[in-house]
């Protein structure tokens, strides 16, 4: 990768030198055709540019040994909205405030959207830059992911997982969570519970919150039934209107298991719209225990876990990876507990 320069990728895209220059900076005056042509020969070569970056990478290994920087770049998969999804929100203050106890620096915070600009995409993922990157985001984004690593080789995925012994990742224990809670709103006497998932589609991690409530139903003797099940799709929107079609469907439902607070947002709103009343009417338990969770009204019972304490251990095990104190490739688990409030009715007692 040190050796390779802008005329190698000149050459391979059959165009000259300034034509690369202009693509990899998003100049005007240049075809479709052109533009494929020198990205297709960037990503062949893993060309990085700027010379000046290789400068202040030099400069700062002086001061850091291994860790050529002292950045770290953070991405996020498309689907939120980086600062005003409450749960990542607050993944993304974490991280800044353990980067910060550390001496680091977070240079980046992308999502795979914004990073679909190519002339972006060079630039700032780019080992001249960052040490190493944490990825926010599971299986169904593989080809993102191995896309970044083929120019930034320490990676490590947080709040997710992949099926890929060569990345570390560090997530909380979403079947475990699914399953307490549902647990919960069983003892409490509860057994029309219905379940606003994510996506019912997506893969791996995003389904073990719904199959631990599967599994709390079926060891309590509960038959899981399908029309009890929404997707909310991970918006406070589509919970929303997920919420008023379940609770007109099933008007016996009696509790509600939301698989991540934000969406419990729209699930308090949806059971309002239908005059219904928490927990009074309807009981709600969800998972993740963001700082919202305990404002609203009442305040919402939910599964969590240590957020400050998960992230600086992906943290701390990425610098070990960028530093080869150790391999990559690990896979960290953490608890979670019950965090209880007033947003569950007890029914009766379960002898």
């Amino acid at each position: 990768m040190e050796d390779i320069n802008i005329k190698d990728v000149a050459k391979i895209a059959g165009v000259s030198v300034k034509t690369v220059s202009r693509v990899i900076n998003n100049h005007k005056y240049v075809s479709l055709e052109t533009r494929k042509k020198v990205w297709e020969a960037i990503e062949e070569l893993g060309y990085v540019p700027s010379e000046e970056g290789k400068k202040l990478a030099n400069l700062k290994k002086k001061k850091y040994g291994k860790l050529r920087t002292g950045n770290i770049g953070v991405i996020l998969f498309p689907s939120y909205n980086k600062y005003s999804e409450p749960h990542f929100a607050e993944v993304l203050e974490e991280i800044d405030r353990v980067l910060l106890e550390l001496n680091m620096h977070c240079y980046f915070t992308y999502t795979l959207r914004e990073l679909e600009d190519n002339s972006l995409f060079l630039k700032m993922i780019n080992p001249n830059y960052v040490d190493g990157c944490i990825f926010i985001g599971g299986e169904q984004y593989r080809g993102e992911i191995e896309r970044i690593r083929k120019r930034i080789k320490n990676l490590l995925i947080l709040c997710d997982y992949i099926k890929d012994d060569s990345i570390s990742c560090v997530y909380a224990d979403g079947f475990n969570a699914g399953y307490i809670a549902t647990k919960y709103l069983i003892e409490k006497g509860h057994r029309d519970i219905g379940c606003i998932t994510g996506h019912l589609d997506w893969p791996e991690y995003s389904q073990l919150r719904f199959l631990g409530y599967k599994k709390a139903l079926k060891e309590e003797g509960i038959v899981f039934r399908e029309e009890y099940v929404r997707e909310g799709k991970y918006s406070i929107e589509a919970a929303y209107n997920a919420t008023i079609s379940l609770l007109k469907e099933n008007p016996s439902i009696t509790s509600i298991f939301v698989v991540s607070d934000p969406m419990a947002i729209g699930v308090y709103k949806g059971i309002e719209k239908m005059d219904l009343k928490i927990p009074e009417d309807i009981s709600v338990i969800s998972v993740d225990n963001i700082h919202l969770a305990e404002h609203l009204a009442p305040p919402l019972t939910t599964v969590g876990w240590e957020m400050y304490e998960m992230v600086k251990r992906a943290i701390l095990t990425l610098i070990d990876e960028i530093e080869e104190k150790s391999k990559p490739g690990v896979r960290i688990v953490f608890p979670v507990k019950l965090i209880e409030r007033q947003s569950v009715k007890l029914l009766k007692e379960v002898m």
